[in-house]
């Protein structure tokens, strides 16, 4: 009985003495009075109280001599009574083998009060668990079911969540505080001219950049790889004064990589170039040192030249990413659409050139992180050094230690981290008639992985046709002229086809009063106290419409007048390639469509069906996407612009600002990765004494090493 707790036991134990309380305890009943008493078992005759008979009369064994059984109850099936009545010894052993007289004892025993008891409990408790593990399985089933229904409501849910503000919200104007935040914006010629002139020269820069530093590292693997003649290694004023002279060339020739370095400090801005300038002090330093004082390493002259001309090149390619975006913009007049900013995602409106500027010319994430990294890195790189040279382990050049680990702190890749990938992006553009104002317009673009599509985006304008026409009872120019009211109220893509029908046959329009959409996919209204609705075989059934039982309208108008059909519209969708295209981009870089679509036939398993691609669409409500349509033909600032018709232009830029932003991010933890990594190696190998493994050729191949990943990073943002 330990199996149960001390609670359960009493509560039994009282319920049992409530029902046994007239009957003595301390008297002992044989095991089949018990099962007779109960209906059970074979029957046999009461046994005499102990008032009755002083001694108890031993009964005698059942299988020497067998009391008669009476007649089993109607109730209870006759063979199995039988069975159990002619041996009912063998039947309590088996179950209770735990009880099982030895086969010296007789084989009938008496059972006592409390083993009654305690098969009493048993029994209760055991039912009671088979009751409670009952119920805790359907509770578990429940659970699982709920889990499982919880998992498929979940994306729905969080994909319309940020519809439930736009419900009730109207279309209004962009605010005047907000166009008077941004700031007066120069003529996008002149900016585009400026720009240009700024490629020139950085571009001429950077080529004579190239030279130096092309010697300065065949220098440095020559010393490496192969033995030089005698008056060169032997004479220091010949070897480093070459070195040296180069790496001054190196620097005169980046003159407007420091002009722009010094706007910027006038600006209070921290540029790569500012590193690059502390590299190059520091290996001029070198140079001079080994001059006066003689060396034994080489310096650092061929890795400093190329930071100076990654930092020149990352200037150029800035430079030339904004003329390509100004250039665009500045074609003539205003461009046709403008990609903007909603709480639902990016949708395409009216264009609009205010703001590109200016959201162009923002610096991008890499810019903004040097003004903090940079100071820290070549700080950590001064104090590192001081500890080196202040070590038991003296090196010879406390300069060549120096320019050691502030190379290590400048990776190759960080001046073109975030110019690289806005040029590749620009040009790519470009070819398809898109600009992107820079890292700040491709943030907002992007920023919520959602696009916004209308009817125009899926079918532009040539792909819907007018397949068949269907009339029940009335008249063709009632008929149009109803069709075409309800049409032109709910500005259907329908509705050019409708008014050329109603042209040809002479018909007039009609005045549509009490106008609304309803949520199963039509619209409808009033004329001359005529209820007139249009839209999908859905929506008419729906309606209680009744349509013809052979019905074979793939995609098609409905109308119907007092609840009869009246017409049916068989219209005919050309699928384009380019919107199959950007579908399917869409769909590959997780970026999800948003179908703000008038078009009762417009639904998720059209589009599925017509362009074979599950783009997995979001398909608000008839209101929200109502609010949706007023976004797109309003006018805000545009983040990028868009010269070409139709979804695929419109998808690219997406696209790409979203690669960008990817490109951007990736290669900006590449750069602090490949400082860190290169400060804490330099670090120990000039704390060791390791300057074996620590040569120039070595700091320059881990530095093109560095490089590689981030240009392939960078490249990505091409291929959408």
């Amino acid at each position: 009985m330990s199996k149960y707790t001390e609670e359960e036991l009493n509560r039994v134990l009282s319920d049992t003495g409530e029902l046994l309380k007239d009957i003595p305890l301390s008297q002992d009943y044989d095991l089949e009075d018990i099962l007779a008493e109960f209906g059970t078992g074979a029957t046999k005759p009461k046994a005499p109280s102990r008032a009755e008979s002083p001694e108890p009369e031993a009964p005698a064994p059942v299988a020497e001599e067998p009391e008669p059984v009476p007649a089993p109850p109607p109730a209870e099936p006759a063979p199995e009574s039988e069975a159990e009545d002619e041996h009912p010894t063998e039947e309590e052993p088996e179950e209770n083998p735990e009880e099982q007289p030895e086969a010296e004892e007789p084989k009938e025993r008496l059972v006592s009060i409390e083993d009654v008891m305690d098969r009493t409990v048993s029994a209760v408790m055991e039912e009671e668990s088979a009751q409670r593990q009952i119920e805790q399985a359907q509770e578990e089933a429940a659970a699982r079911k709920a889990k499982r229904a919880a998992l498929r409501r979940a994306r729905l849910a969080a994909c319309r969540s940020f519809f439930r503000k736009l419900m009730a919200a109207k279309s209004r104007p962009i605010p005047k505080e907000d166009e008077e935040a941004l700031p007066p914006e120069p003529d996008m010629d002149e900016a585009e001219f400026e720009q240009k002139r700024l490629c020139r020269r950085h571009r001429g820069a950077a080529l004579r950049c190239l030279l130096p530093a092309a010697l300065l590292v065949g220098i440095t693997a020559a010393e490496a790889l192969v033995t030089l003649p005698a008056f060169w290694t032997d004479t220091p004023a010949l070897r480093f004064g070459t070195v040296g002279g180069l790496l001054l060339l190196e620097a005169a020739f980046a003159l407007p990589l420091w002009r722009e370095m010094a706007a910027l400090f006038r600006e209070r801005r921290f540029s790569c170039a500012a590193g690059a300038l502390v590299l190059f002090l520091s290996c001029i330093a070198d140079c001079v040192w080994c001059l006066v004082r003689g060396g034994e390493h080489l310096p650092l002259a061929g890795a400093a030249a190329l930071v100076i001309f990654c930092c020149q090149w990352g200037a150029f390619l800035r430079c030339e990413g904004r003329r390509e975006s100004f250039h665009l913009a500045n074609l003539g007049g205003t461009p046709p659409w403008g990609v903007s900013k909603t709480e639902a995602g990016a949708v395409k409106q009216s264009g609009r050139i205010d703001g590109f500027y200016t959201h162009t010319m923002t610096p991008d994430p890499i810019e903004k992180g040097q003004n903090l990294l940079l100071p820290l890195l070549l700080a950590t790189a001064c104090v590192l050094a001081g500890v080196v040279c202040l070590s038991d382990i003296k090196p010879g050049q406390p300069f060549w230690v120096l320019t050691a680990l502030l190379t290590a702190a400048m990776p190759l890749s960080l001046p073109v981290a975030g110019a690289l990938p806005m040029r590749l992006l620009a040009r790519r553009l470009s070819h398809s008639g898109c600009a992107v104002a820079g890292y700040c317009g491709a943030k907002n673009v992007s920023g919520f992985r959602r696009i916004i599509i209308t009817d125009e985006d899926l079918f532009p304008s040539g792909t819907l046709s007018l397949h068949g026409l269907k009339i029940y009872g009335e008249e063709l120019g009632r008929v149009l002229s109803y069709a075409v009211a309800v049409a032109r109220a709910a500005d259907s893509q329908a509705l050019p086809l409708l008014e050329q029908m109603l042209s040809d046959n002479g018909g007039h329009t009609e005045k549509l009063d009490d106008f609304r959409w309803y949520e199963e996919g039509g619209a409808g209204g009033s004329i001359h106290g005529e209820t007139v609705l249009l839209g999908s075989a859905y929506f008419m059934r729906k309606q209680k419409v009744r349509l013809p039982k052979d019905l074979k309208v793939p995609s098609g108008l409905f109308l119907a007048v007092d609840g009869q059909l009246t017409a049916i519209f068989a219209l005919r969708y050309q699928p384009s390639r380019n919107v199959d295209w950007a579908l399917r981009a869409l769909r590959r870089n997780r970026v999800i469509p948003v179908l703000a679509v008038r078009g009762c036939n417009l639904t998720p398993d059209f589009l599925r069906r017509s362009f074979k691609v599950d783009a997995k669409p979001i398909y608000p409500d008839v209101q929200t996407r109502l609010t949706l349509l007023e976004k797109t033909r309003a006018v805000a600032p545009a983040h990028a612009l868009i010269y070409r018709d139709g979804l695929m232009p419109y998808a690219e830029t997406v696209l790409g600002c979203r690669k960008l932003l990817l490109a951007v991010r990736r290669t900006g933890a590449l750069v602090c990765l490949a400082a860190v990594a290169g400060l804490l190696l330099c670090y120990y190998l000039t704390g060791i004494g390791g300057y074996a493994s620590l040569t120039p050729l070595r700091l320059v191949l881990f530095q093109l090493l560095w490089l590689l990943p981030g240009l392939l990073l960078a490249g990505q943002v091409k291929y959408f």
